[in-house]
């Protein structure tokens, strides 16, 4: 799928990259240059999916990033096949 730059916005230690799809418009959120969520607005505007761009940077909301125990790989994570004693 291809995506091309249409804007950025920049304040502080937040930025954001409003990119048209093939499938309508994404913004691209980052905190400290790492990137945090991609909000997909395809059914939106151009001016909506600058608002959110607008909005992430001017700090009007806040992504909650959601840490697990374990790994990536989800090790340390209970299952079906979890036998206490064994698998502790």
């Amino acid at each position: 799928m291809k995506k091309k730059l249409y804007h950025t916005y920049a304040m502080d230690e937040r930025y954001a990259e409003v990119f048209k799809s093939d499938l309508g418009w994404e913004v691209d959120l980052y905190e400290n240059d790492i990137l945090l969520e991609t909000r997909e607005v395809h059914d939106k505007s151009e001016g909506y999916a600058e608002d959110v761009a607008e909005n992430w940077v001017d700090g009007m909301f806040d992504i909650k990033i959601e840490e697990k125990d374990g790994s990536f790989y989800g090790y340390n994570e209970k299952s079906r096949n979890y036998e206490h004693g064994l698998d502790d």
